[in-house]
Formats: C-alpha cells, sequence, structure tokens
C-alpha cells in the first residue's frame, strides 16, 4: 500500500516542476501621436507678392520673414494664434496719358508688412490643411505726377488678410509649410504739397504665396477633450 501511494505524489511532483507551456509572443502596440501639432512653434518663411487690378501702380516682388505661433489640439481639429512679419521689396511703377492728353505717372512700393491671424485645421496623420485669416499692417508709399502736380502719400496702413495652407510634419518637432495670403491695406487719397487730396483715393492689396519653415516647442501635453 506504500508503494501504492507514492506514485501519485511523485507524479503530482514532477507537475510542480514542469515548464509551462509557451505563450505566444505579442508585440506591443504601434505609438501613435495624438497630439502632434499641439505647442508653440516659430520658424522663417520666404515668397513672393503680386498685386493686380487696382488701377493704379500694381506692386510686386519678393519678400521674407519669420513666424510665431501656438495651436491646440482636439482629435483631428488643430486651432490657434500665428503672427508674422515679412521685409521685402514690393513695387511697381505706371505711366500714361490720360483721354484729355495729359501725361501721368505713379509709383508705389511695401517696404514691409505683417498679421496677426486666427487658424483653424484639420490634421490627416502628418499633414494640416488650414484656413487662415485676421488683422493685416504694412508701410505703403505712394506717389504720382499728374498734369505737373506731384501727389504723394506713405505711412503705416492697416487693413485685413485671409487666406490657407498646408504643413506637413517632417520630424517631430520640425514640419515644412506652403501658404497662400490676400492682403488688403486699404484706400487713401494722396496729397500734394499743400496737402490737399487728389479726388480718387488708390487702393493697396496683394496676394502672396510662401513656403515656410516651423520648429515646433514641446507639444506633449494631452490634446483637448
Amino acid at each position: 500500500m506504500s508503494a501504492i501511494a507514492l506514485i501519485p505524489l511523485a507524479a503530482n511532483a514532477a507537475d510542480l516542476y514542469r515548464n509551462p507551456p509557451p505563450a505566444s509572443y505579442v508585440p506591443p502596440a504601434a505609438y501613435v501621436d495624438q497630439n502632434i501639432w499641439q505647442g508653440f512653434y516659430a520658424g522663417l518663411n520666404g515668397g513672393y507678392g503680386w498685386s493686380g487690378g487696382n488701377g493704379g501702380a500694381q506692386p510686386q516682388g519678393g519678400f521674407g520673414g519669420g513666424q510665431l505661433g501656438y495651436n491646440f489640439q482636439g482629435g483631428p481639429l488643430v486651432f490657434g494664434l500665428e503672427t508674422d512679419f515679412q521685409g521685402g521689396g514690393l513695387s511697381g511703377n505706371i505711366a500714361g496719358t490720360t483721354a484729355g492728353g495729359n501725361a501721368f505717372s505713379g509709383h508705389e512700393s511695401v517696404d514691409w508688412f505683417g498679421t496677426a491671424r486666427g487658424r483653424l485645421g484639420l490634421a490627416f496623420g502628418h499633414a494640416l490643411f488650414y484656413g487662415t485669416g485676421g488683422f493685416a499692417y504694412g508701410d505703403v508709399r505712394q506717389s504720382a505726377v499728374y498734369n505737373g502736380v506731384s501727389l504723394g502719400a506713405s505711412g503705416t496702413r492697416t487693413g485685413w488678410v485671409a487666406g490657407g495652407g498646408i504643413e506637413y510634419k517632417v520630424t517631430p518637432a520640425w514640419s515644412l509649410k506652403g501658404e497662400y495670403q490676400y492682403i488688403d491695406l486699404g484706400s487713401e487719397k494722396l496729397t500734394d504739397a499743400e496737402n490737399i487730396p487728389a479726388t480718387n483715393s488708390l487702393d493697396t492689396s496683394f496676394q502672396t504665396v510662401r513656403l515656410g519653415l516651423n520648429y515646433r516647442f514641446g507639444g506633449s501635453s494631452d490634446p483637448l477633450k
């Protein structure tokens, strides 16, 4: 009886030291950053601006500058604020003769300009498609000679801006963007040496296209719910 009783005990002891069956390997879930656009950013940009259809000199030329902004993100929705400042050489000349036979000439230039805008967009993976709009300002210089009388106006103008673009993450910190803006800085009547205004006002509006590079600081906080 003793030998028979020991047989199941030995079998149970062997089971205690038997290796468990191998578990199937499950790879860890891939990490997906749900908050890749949120946070502060700053960058540089350069582009080209042109004007058309304002009835006077039509300034055009290149420009370059920088931008600074902050994004919030909730799911695919991205919204925030951005300001930019540009220096450049947008300028144009016009000359001709009126229907009455009077000669005229004009010059217009925008030496610098900037904007303060809201941005609203949708993120698709590492790409962000957005619209933008807000306040615009710039240094505008206009001059004209009509029938021997010199007219001019210069100073800082204010107006509005609207546009849109696409931005793409190339690394967690760096992104490239392409953007279009339409900028309207209002209209002004030129005056002569005695500060007498001309009859007509000259409008200053132009379009811009630009390429930019942004660097994002941090951006590790949780997205908005």
